[in-house]
């Protein structure tokens, strides 16, 4: 062996010897290295934000680089971020999705390890400036000792989600509150309107009137043409309707071939003047029946009823005059305003 070779192989070992003295001493130093290195390449390819939250000082004492992704905030951004200033508003969800405006109670649980498991919604700020719809789900983080020092849990960006289920509620609520096959606001919808105008009513005593509209004989219409075409009347009458109010009208559909019309800020003698006009309006109207070439007649009787500078009308009080008003026209003649009392009907 020659003296080079001696040497490198001398100076390989004394290497060797103090490589294995520098790992024997630190062994948990590099155990730790190589943990934070394969948490944060499992963590890269996760869309959801991982972190780990230290309750002493409020701080993220680990947050994986989705963060970047979720809030454009790096992680050594947000270690030094007030994540509640981030935050418009809050829904906790194990609470029935109620609403949080004060932290300082929730906080002091989650500290004393009374909420085993914490999941919320936030609307949250974005670097950018954005509003996102993040969702955070976490657990009480312990020390050796068995002691909460803070909360490890992962979040999420649910903005699509919050998207589709607001999409969805508010068609719940268009179907609660709309006549399937005319597509006009239903029974409920006229009565609540009622309700609530009364209330404005009682304070300012602007007047408003509510027509009750029955079709003529329109039992003749579905039993010579049939039901199909009874139901394309109804949609159609719902049109021509519309078509003499005002947008801040409300028509509805109250029964079978009964509409009601909700007329805010419309005394007694204006409301006539609307149903005279869609009364006239539906007369003159052809009403094609399938493929018929020949339009089909149809008339409505109309009932008028007014708060009239009425003391203390009522809802129920309301209906009751205008459909005994309606029932006057029908039986009067019909295709017909009627907005008096008769006693007697000979």
């Amino acid at each position: 062996m020659t003296y080079f070779s001696s040497m490198l192989k001398a100076g390989i070992g004394r290497f060797t010897v103090n490589l294995n003295k520098l790992l024997g001493s630190t062994p948990f130093l590099l155990k730790t290295a190589k943990l934070r290195d394969e948490l944060e390449l499992l963590t890269s390819y996760s869309s959801d934000t991982v972190y780990r939250l230290r309750y002493d000082s409020m701080s993220y004492d680990y947050v994986s680089s989705a963060v970047v992704r979720l809030l454009g905030f790096s992680p050594k951004e947000m270690k030094n971020i007030n994540f509640r200033a981030l935050i418009l508003e809050t829904k906790l969800i194990s609470d029935g999705i109620k609403k949080v405006n004060f932290y300082d109670d929730l906080e002091a649980s989650r500290k004393a390890g009374d909420v085993s498991k914490w999941q919320a919604d936030y609307l949250l700020r974005t670097k950018d400036g954005r509003k996102i719809w993040v969702t955070d789900v976490s657990f009480p983080w312990f020390d050796k000792k068995g002691d909460i020092i803070g909360s490890i849990g992962s979040l999420r960006d649910i903005t699509e989600r919050v998207k589709a289920e607001e999409m969805v509620k508010e068609e719940l609520i268009r179907l609660a509150h709309t006549d399937v096959l005319t597509g006009l606001t239903n029974r409920r919808v006229f009565f609540n309107s009622i309700e609530s105008e009364l209330k404005r009513y009682n304070r300012t005593k602007n007047d408003f009137s509510i027509l009750l509209i029955d079709i003529d004989f329109f039992k003749k219409i579905n039993d010579k043409y049939g039901h199909d075409a009874g139901d394309r009347v109804l949609v159609e009458l719902g049109n021509v309707m519309k078509s003499c109010l005002r947008e801040t009208d409300v028509v509805s559909r109250v029964g079978g071939e009964e509409f009601g019309i909700f007329l805010p800020d419309t005394a007694e003698d204006g409301a006539y003047w609307v149903a005279e006009r869609i009364c006239t309006a539906v007369a003159k109207h052809n009403f094609f029946i399938n493929d018929s070439i020949l339009p089909v007649g149809c008339t409505v009787s109309i009932g008028v009823s007014s708060t009239n500078q009425k003391e203390e009308p009522g809802a129920t009080d309301l209906y009751k005059e205008a459909d005994t008003r309606l029932y006057i026209a029908k039986n009067t003649g019909r295709n017909q305003v009627s907005m008096d009392e008769i006693v007697q009907l000979h």
